[in-house]
């Protein structure tokens, strides 16, 4: 970022700190680094009269915008708002900032303003809602001269649900084809016991409810809509119950404190509590603002149950720094503990089809993943070579195998992967590939993927 008299340059280097350095490229110094368990936005803006520069702060469920006093060195805060992002610091003295819509419409945020004090950098006052706009997210504010004209980057998510047929064994996917013909955030989740439908979580009702969709219908059927927030929905291992995650209590937070592990009958009816769970995954049909988008599901808790009836599900819960399992029945609730892992904590883990193992995922950068058994066998793990970022895994109907997404800048990956490591490439996504979901007749693999628009626009006279 070019300070206003073009003689220095602010930019976010090595290490994470913000540094300054002449217009000729010499006499580079740091002037602010992060502190310990933060991050620093790569937007920077000048003040007006180019004696201090301004950046982000960031944490999980924390965002403020400080400044850094050339004269001086001292650091101050203008603006805490854990929903706030991109921000420009106009000509007139006002800092122009993108803030997150509250649930249930965090695919949007609108444009707020907040006036600072040209002596000290301190706010003036409280921040003012410029637009009311929805469907999209700003990013990279910036003002241009007088403060009337704004330059931003719009960008818009969608996730979508495809399906395709297995071939040669699983080693094969046919072309996937779309299943969802709209325009929200679609995840999948699961499957009907015959195969022939897919359960998914949207938020095309405003809030995330539960549907189902037969893999030939062009439409789906809402099977569990409310009040209340509704994910993750898988069926009971007899198939009579759709079981579920819910939380009312999110307070537009990325995480509330307690959610419930619900059931309802598979032909409807009134939902029951199976259990509370400490915690609720976190919010993320889009990520929290400056985030790349993830998974569905952020996070624990999250629950699995196996294909054979009468078998019981299990559950994982983070409790301090570790990730405790724990089976239970859809009607009797907990029935014990499992097993326990500590840190690395997985990112994703799924369950066997027979109960007798957990694949947890290797996490960020990690090239292996691991066979946790739960009938007293010994653990394996399945090295993965050449293939890294692993994020989402599944097992195979006939648990031979697994599927598995990887993160990549460009074509990421769908993934089938032998449990002696041998790895096939099925599909390649164009922006983000996440949850893939196998039928149980092992004919069909759903999955989600994500894709963005972006492109930059201008306002005039935004007062």
């Amino acid at each position: 970022m070019l300070s206003p008299d073009d003689s220095q340059i602010a930019y976010l280097g090595g290490g994470g700190a913000i540094w300054l350095v002449n217009a000729s490229g010499e006499a580079a110094r740091r002037i602010v680094a992060a502190p310990p368990g933060y991050s620093l936005d790569e937007t920077l803006a000048w003040s007006p009269d180019g004696r201090r520069v301004a950046y982000g702060k960031r944490k999980p469920d924390e965002f403020s915008i400080e400044s850094y006093d050339l004269d001086s060195g001292q650091t101050n805060a203008i603006l805490s708002d854990p929903k706030g992002a991109s921000f420009g610091w106009a000509r007139d003295g006002r800092i122009i900032y993108a803030r997150q819509e509250e649930p249930p419409n965090e695919t949007s945020s609108n444009l707020w303003d907040i006036r600072v004090d040209p002596r000290t950098a301190r706010a003036r006052g409280k921040p003012r809602r410029l637009t009311n706009w929805g469907g999209y997210l700003f990013d990279i504010l910036s003002t241009g001269a007088g403060g009337s004209r704004l330059s931003f980057v719009r960008k818009r998510f969608r996730s979508t649900v495809y399906v395709g047929e297995l071939e040669a064994g699983g080693a094969r996917l046919s072309t996937p084809r779309r299943l969802t013909f709209d325009e929200w955030m679609n995840w999948p989740t699961g499957w009907s016991h015959d195969s022939q439908s897919v359960l998914f979580t949207s938020d095309r009702g405003g809030r995330l409810d539960i549907f189902r969709q037969d893999v030939n219908a062009p439409v789906p059927l809402a099977l569990v809509t409310g009040a209340e927030e509704r994910r993750d929905a898988r069926l009971s291992p007899d198939g009579r119950w759709i079981l579920y995650l819910t939380s009312s209590d999110t307070q537009g937070q990325r995480q509330a404190a307690e959610g419930r592990l619900m059931r309802v009958a598979l032909r409807g009816g009134s939902p029951r509590l199976v259990l509370l769970v400490p915690g609720y995954p976190a919010l993320s049909r889009v990520a929290a603002a400056g985030e790349s988008p993830g998974t569905a599901l952020v996070g624990l808790p999250r629950f699995r149950c196996p294909a054979a009836p009468q078998s019981l599900c299990v559950l994982s819960e983070k409790i301090q720094n570790q990730v405790i399992f724990t089976a239970f029945d859809p009607f009797e609730g907990r029935k014990g503990e499992l097993a326990r892992i500590g840190a690395p904590l997985a990112d994703s883990w799924d369950l066997s089809p027979d109960g007798r193992w957990i694949a947890l995922g290797p996490g960020s950068g990690g090239s292996r993943i691991r066979l946790l058994p739960l009938a007293g066998q010994p653990q394996r793990d399945i090295s993965l070579d050449g293939w890294s970022n692993i994020q989402c895994v599944a097992w195979a109907a006939d648990g031979k195998a697994l599927f598995a997404t990887s993160w990549a800048s460009k074509d990421p990956p769908l993934l089938r992967i032998s449990l002696d490591g041998e790895v096939k490439l099925l599909h390649k996504g164009l922006f983000h590939v996440e949850d893939p979901i196998p039928s149980p007749d092992g004919r069909y693999l759903a999955f989600g993927e994500n894709t963005m628009e972006s492109n930059v626009w201008v306002v005039q006279n935004l007062r």
